[in-house]
C-alpha cells in the first residue's frame, strides 16, 4: 500500500507477485490495483483483475477507478454493467467513473454520469452532493461558469452539505486536524509556505496532481 501511495507501482506489483496465493485476499488485491491505478499501469491491473477468482464490490470499484483514471471509460462502463448483472448498482463505481471524466474535462460524459446517479441513487444524498461538486468543477474548468454556478446554487438550496475531509497529525502527544483551505491554526502562514515548498519539490521530481 505504501508503494502505491507513493507512485511506486512497479515495486508494489513486484511485491504482490511474491505473496503466496493462499495469503491473497480482498485487501491485498485492492492495494495492488490501487498501486496500478495511481501509476498508470493499466495493463498490469487488467492482468491482476483477470486472475482474481472472487471479485468483490471493492475490487470491481478499484479496477473501475484504474480504468477511469486512464480515460478508458468504455471499459470501465463494461465492468459496471458486468457487476450489475448480478448485483445492485453501487454509487462508488459511478463516482470513480465521474472522477475520471472530471480529470479528462469531459463535460458530456460527466453530465451523463451525474444524471444516471440521480436516477439510480435518489436517496443517497452525500454521494449525489459529491457528484454535483465534481460536475460543477468540470463545467468551471471548461469555461462554462454559469452552469457551474447554477449547480453550486442548487447544492446550497438543497441544504445538504458535503462531508468535510480532514487530515490529522499528532505532534508531542497533541492531535491537530486540518481541512481544505483551513487557516485556523495560528501558524497557518508557515504551514502553507512549507506545503508549497514540498509541493514544488515533488513536482520537480515528476509528481503530477489530480486536476
Amino acid at each position: 500500500n505504501s508503494y502505491g501511495l507513493n507512485g511506486m507501482g512497479m515495486q508494489a506489483i513486484a511485491l504482490f507477485h511474491q505473496i503466496p496465493r493462499e495469503f491473497l485476499h480482498e485487501a491485498t488485491y485492492v492495494c495492488a490495483l490501487n498501486a496500478c491505478s495511481h501509476s498508470g499501469l493499466v495493463s498490469e491491473a487488467r492482468l491482476i483483475f483477470k486472475n482474481i477468482e472472487m471479485k468483490t464490490m471493492r475490487i470491481y470499484s478499484t479496477m473501475i477507478d484504474c480504468l477511469s483514471r486512464a480515460s478508458a471509460f468504455e471499459q470501465a462502463q463494461e465492468l459496471i454493467d458486468e457487476y450489475e448483472r448480478n448485483h445492485s448498482p453501487e454509487s462508488t463505481m459511478y463516482m470513480a467513473l465521474l472522477s475520471g471524466a472530471r480529470n479528462a474535462k469531459n463535460v458530456y460524459l460527466s453530465q451523463n454520469i451525474y444524471d444516471r446517479m440521480k436516477n439510480l441513487f435518489p436517496e443517497e444524498k452525500v454521494p449525489l452532493i459529491s457528484a454535483a461538486v465534481l460536475l460543477a468543477n468540470v463545467y468551471a474548468s471548461s469555461g462554462e461558469i454559469d452552469k457551474a454556478s447554477n449547480i453550486r446554487l442548487e447544492i446550497h438550496k438543497s441544504g445538504t452539505k458535503k462531508k468535510v475531509g480532514l487530515t490529522w497529525i499528532t505532534v508531542d502527544g497533541q492531535l491537530y486536524t486540518f481541512r481544505a483551505h483551513d487557516r485556523s491554526h495560528p501558524r497557518s502562514n508557515e504551514i502553507y509556505a512549507e506545503g508549497e515548498k514540498i509541493s514544488n519539490e515533488i513536482i520537480k521530481y515528476g509528481h503530477q496532481y489530480d486536476s
